[in-house]
């Protein structure tokens, strides 16, 4: 009889890849890194502008999948949907989806705007201080109206129908070559729903070309992901360092005030992909993470697609066809930080000069930011502050005068709008698209319609 002892099991070795991804992916680390980089641009500004470059040249690395993936998901999305007959009753939920999120955008931000009464200040101290900052930085209301009053020989007439000829490539290499992220979307679409119509037979290796750019995109960006945390401390404490604390002290009611509606946008959206993925809330809040950092660091919508499109899919396990459709769609359309600025900041000049708006005032603040939002897709933070002007001009507020507060405060605010764009769009394509984990879901196209490009997302 052996009464030899049993060996002990070895034990597991440690596995430090999936620790570090636990430990980068926290929103604690994103917090910590977020505080750190504040301190480190008041208190060491020379070390956050020699950090910088390095950040720039992240984020380049983080733009350059943009639209490589825009490309290979879109036109493989159009093209599997139009195969499926189906696919039309997700273009009304798009629809009601734009009206829902405008309206209920301008409803909160109004009301905070107008509750905590952002734009009044009482002290004269800090009357006397706005003053001289906004006298201060009078180069950039002179800019401004350079800029809005060009010459007679130059002006060009700007209205809806101009607007959507803009969209329309004359040159779709140009496009992808200047970054024109609408001008390829629209692009896309249309080639997608041509190809919907050519036989299998012949677009089945062009299916798997795309599905393998798509994937490539996919592994890139999971490797930029690592580096992340450490972008975001030095973007932060290079933004600090620029901005310093005068311009955040005088726009802080302005600032609590986009930050509120900000968050409330972002608990609204964790809470309808928790209900829809049948996950807790909190893992809902960890599996946004990645996202979130992404639209803290790049402070763009356009840059935050493929993580949305990543989040959905691989970490939510949304139908992969609907969501590489909506995500790039909606993104165009849900414009919710831009509306959140126009309503919000509108409010918070007239405040500022002490201008009582009616109801009808604030109903034309709503209808207006709504409308001017959606003319916002691809542009940048000051370019989309400058669209204010539009409506100030309606209510006949100052808002040149204004407009160098703004521009303090424009990383900060670009930041907060760029958080509440993005979820809202998770948010909304997580209510559309069916989940695999639904029993009444169905894959998109089914397997014996479209078998090439179903085999190509397995």
């Amino acid at each position: 009889m052996d009464m030899s002892t049993p060996k002990p099991v070895e034990a597991r070795a440690f596995n430090w890849r999936g620790a570090l991804r636990r430990v980068l992916r926290s929103p604690l680390t994103t917090i910590f890194m977020i505080g750190a980089g504040i301190l480190c641009g008041l208190h060491y500004p020379e070390l956050s502008h020699a950090m910088g470059p390095a950040a720039h040249a992240y984020l380049n690395l983080l733009k350059m999948v943009v639209l490589p993936f825009l490309v290979s998901s879109v036109i493989f999305s159009i093209t599997s949907m139009v195969q499926d007959p189906q696919s039309v009753r997700y273009l009304g939920k798009i629809a009601l989806a734009v009206l829902a999120v405008s309206f209920i955008s301008v409803m909160v931000s109004g009301t905070l705007a107008t509750i905590l009464q952002q734009g009044q200040i009482d002290d004269p101290q800090s009357r006397i201080q706005l003053g001289q900052f906004i006298n201060s930085q009078g180069t950039v209301s002179t800019d401004l109206e350079l800029t809005l009053a060009p010459s007679d020989a130059d002006t060009k007439t700007v209205g809806p129908l101009s607007i959507f000829l803009n969209l329309v490539p004359n040159n779709v290499f140009s496009a992808l070559a200047s970054g024109e992220a609408i001008q390829v979307l629209l692009f896309c679409l249309l080639f997608g729903l041509a190809m919907g119509n050519v036989p299998r037979s012949s677009s089945t290796t062009f299916a798997g070309v795309l599905d393998a750019v798509y994937r490539s995109c996919i592994i890139l960006t999971n490797w930029f992901i690592w580096a992340l945390p450490f972008t975001t401390f030095i973007l932060i404490a290079d933004q600090t360092a620029k901005m310093g604390a005068e311009p955040l002290k005088l726009m802080g009611g302005f600032l609590l005030v986009m930050g509120l509606a900000s968050a409330i946008a972002m608990a609204t959206a964790f809470a309808i992909v928790s209900i829809r993925s049948g996950r807790s809330y909190w893992a809902s809040v960890k599996a946004f993470q990645p996202l979130l950092m992404v639209a803290i660091t790049t402070r763009s919508t356009v840059a935050s697609l493929p993580w949305i499109i990543n989040l959905l899919t691989e970490r939510l396990r949304f139908s992969a066809v609907v969501v590489e459709l909506l995500v790039p769609l909606q993104a165009a359309l849900l414009r919710t930080g831009p509306i959140f600025l126009y309503t919000i900041g509108t409010i918070f000049i007239a405040q500022l000069y002490g201008r009582s708006l009616s109801i009808a005032d604030l109903t034309l603040v709503g209808v207006v930011a709504s409308l001017l939002a959606l003319t916002t897709t691809g542009m940048s933070g000051i370019v989309i502050l400058s669209q204010m002007s539009i409506l100030c001009g309606y209510l006949k507020l100052p808002f040149e005068a204004a407009f160098a507060l703004f521009v303090a405060v424009d990383a900060v605010t670009d930041t907060f709008m760029t958080l509440a764009s993005v979820s809202t769009v998770a948010a909304s394509t997580a209510a559309i698209a069916p989940h695999e984990g639904h029993k009444d879901s169905h894959p998109v196209p089914a397997a014996s319609e479209a078998p090439v490009l179903s085999e190509a997302r397995s």
